[in-house]
């Protein structure tokens, strides 16, 4: 991005979104992770593999990475990183991120910890933690989006999608540097070059090719080519459409909330 950013005077923002490789993980505690991975894969798979792990991140700088500790559920994680998203924004989230890899891959603590959440995100600066993790607020959304995922035919992390994603711009696993710069010195205009913020809502209207969709709204994820900006629907579904559909949308406010004091 370093790169991109000085030769291409592109900005960037980063949003992490959720995927299950196992969604049957138990909570809690966890279990033993170098336990399930034998199990998984096979203990002579799991120990071809972890040489190349450790050497990979020996490459980042990144000198204590270990297969030890505990592995659990994630829907909480990604519960408290949607949260992030949502209240904080791409940086708020991408904190958080940084500081759960930190104890899961180098500390060996399973991210279906309560306790271990909440530590990185009062680390994070990320108020109401707390009361999201005691309630199921956002579940739903985070399995709309991996079933969104799932849809599309992800099957595993990483995986990439840039500028909204589409044909020529999703990677699926570890690439170099010079992959990412392919694929951003063939982008298009930004989507706000077409009108139209990213990750702002919008309203679809005049679709004549789907009707149903006139009115209701969607989350601007970048453009396609240069004549369309891609969008998600509410049930994940992502969708590439004129500017003309399309409409800045701002939500109104409930006016129980409001202070008329």
């Amino acid at each position: 991005m370093a790169v991109a950013s000085s030769t291409m005077a592109m900005d960037f923002s980063i949003t992490w979104k959720p995927f299950f490789l196992d969604p049957n993980l138990p909570g809690g505690d966890g279990k033993d992770k170098l336990a399930h991975y034998k199990a998984k894969f096979g203990a002579e798979r799991v120990a071809q593999m972890m040489p190349r792990m450790v050497q990979t991140f020996k490459d980042e700088g990144i000198d204590n990475y270990s297969i030890n500790g505990r592995v659990g559920n994630t829907m909480d994680s990604h519960r408290l990183l949607e949260f992030a998203l949502q209240t904080g924004g791409p940086a708020k989230q991408d904190r958080l991120v940084e500081l759960l890899f930190d104890r899961y891959f180098l500390k060996g603590h399973a991210l279906s910890s309560r306790s271990v959440l909440l530590e990185a995100a009062s680390e994070a600066g990320l108020d109401g933690a707390e009361q999201l993790l005691a309630s199921e607020d956002l579940s739903e959304a985070v399995w709309t989006e991996v079933e969104g995922a799932y849809s599309a035919g992800v099957t595993g992390v990483p995986y990439f999608r840039i500028d909204g994603g589409g044909r020529g711009k999703e990677l699926s696993g570890g690439q170099a540097p010079e992959v990412f710069l392919q694929v951003l010195a063939s982008l298009g205009p930004p989507a706000s070059a077409l009108g139209f913020a990213l990750q702002s809502q919008v309203r679809i209207q005049g679709l004549v090719s789907k009707p149903e969709l006139n009115g209701t709204t969607a989350t601007v994820l970048g453009a396609q080519g240069t004549e369309r900006v891609q969008v998600r629907l509410a049930d994940g579904v992502a969708m590439a459409l004129k500017p003309s559909n399309l409409e800045a949308y701002v939500a109104e406010a409930d006016p129980a909330s409001l202070d008329t004091a």
